[in-house]
């Protein structure tokens, strides 16, 4: 019998997080982003209400204003998105071991020997009403029988879908699906696609052309490309998966110009902190810290940092990714593109260490400290009860 793959992707994640914990927000218009007086934040989620108006991630607050003058903006609590991330993964492995993390709010599950083969269907309504019922998050799910498509099916039908996509199949659902919704392609490629008229998936699972495609976008790619347009992708689930690998990064197009500097540390801390998250998982620490940003030319800047005490303390991460950025950024030009990693990385916890008030810790330490005392505080009084500031001041 072939692999059962679900991807499971929780659905507009960060309102939904606001949702669960303000109830009052459910049915309503609702944005999560900083809102400064010059209203130039991001919108990092936004509820399907909202999307209704067309709002979209990466939006600019006075464009979201424009277009759903009485939408409600909260501001991101990170804290409490990793929280509820934690939760979720936790009820994964109560389902199966071989469970595999691609983000904060999204995972593949191998489910092949849960259950009967007649069974999946039932399972995955099972775990998709066990989601909404525990944390009151709407989710998605994709079956497939390889991660790609499980990926390409859990986005077929939003929110609370279940979408099985069988080889089989991809010609009547995946095929007629626009270039932009391949999973892989991003905008510029799909730029480049749609320039030699490759406007659907279908399209590009039958081009005939290789040696054209491989000059546009390059061997490799185009290897990639159109073997997973015809249904092809990796069986493999692993949950130690990044216990071999060489680093741990997260990035995030924008769809705008951005020149405000406030907005790129909020979008530093975001994907900062989701790296310390995955880390924390993983059991794992980093030694190097790379900050790297994409501007409007084109032209791409990144620095390191590498300390002597490898870390996952994410108040140590986003104070060293925002001392990076103060050096690298150009305020002539606008940013399209984010980027932090984590590399030279070993096993292993912090060590916690018994302080009294007449130690003297050095600055690692104390960094390290501070965030545990943050951490349990918040797990007693509540989730960003206190939190930590880095970087500038919002200039409200």
């Amino acid at each position: 019998m072939g692999k059962v793959i679900f991807h499971i992707d929780m659905n507009s994640f960060f309102a939904s997080c606001e949702i669960a914990e303000n109830p009052e927000l459910k049915g309503k218009k609702v944005a999560v982003a900083h809102v400064s007086l010059d209203k130039k934040g991001m919108v990092l989620a936004a509820t399907y209400e909202a999307k209704a108006y067309g709002i979209k991630t990466t939006m600019l607050v006075y464009e979201a204003e424009r277009l759903c003058p009485d939408i409600i903006f909260v501001e991101p609590n990170h804290e409490l998105y990793q929280e509820y991330s934690r939760k979720f993964f936790s009820y994964f492995h109560k389902i199966t071991p071989l469970v595999e993390p691609a983000s904060i709010d999204e995972g593949y599950l191998d489910v092949t020997d849960v259950c009967g083969p007649t069974e999946y269907l039932d399972l995955a309504k099972k775990i998709q009403t066990d989601i909404l019922e525990l944390y009151n998050l709407p989710c998605s799910i994709g079956i497939a029988p390889n991660k790609f498509l499980a990926k390409m099916a859990s986005d077929i039908k939003k929110p609370l879908g279940i979408t099985v996509l069988r080889k089989r199949d991809i010609k009547e659902i995946m095929w007629p699906l626009p270039i932009e919704d391949f999973f892989g392609a991003g905008k510029k490629t799909c730029e480049l696609l749609r320039s030699i008229n490759i406007k659907t998936i279908g399209d590009l699972a039958t081009f005939s052309d290789v040696k054209i495609l491989e000059r546009l976008v390059g061997e490799n790619n185009t290897k990639y490309l159109i073997s997973h347009a015809n249904g092809e992708g990796s069986t493999e689930v692993d949950p130690n998966r990044y216990d071999n690998v060489s680093s741990i990064s997260n990035s995030h197009t924008l769809d705008h110009d951005e020149y405000n500097s406030d907005n790129i540390i909020l979008l530093i801390k975001l994907l900062s902190n989701t790296v310390s998250s995955r880390m924390e998982e993983d059991n794992l620490r980093g030694q190097t810290f790379t900050l790297q940003l994409k501007y409007n030319n084109f032209k791409m800047v990144s620095k390191s940092i590498t300390i002597s005490k490898p870390t996952n303390n994410s108040y140590q991460m986003i104070r060293m990714y925002t001392e990076i950025f103060e050096e690298l950024y150009d305020p002539d030009f606008a940013v399209r593109l984010v980027g932090v990693a984590s590399s030279k990385l070993t096993k292993g916890k912090d060590t916690v260490v018994q302080m009294s008030i007449f130690d003297e810790l050095d600055k690692e330490s104390l960094d390290l400290e501070v965030s545990k005392v943050i951490k349990d505080i918040n797990n007693i009084v509540g989730s960003n009860s206190i939190q930590i500031g880095v970087g500038k001041l919002p200039k409200e």
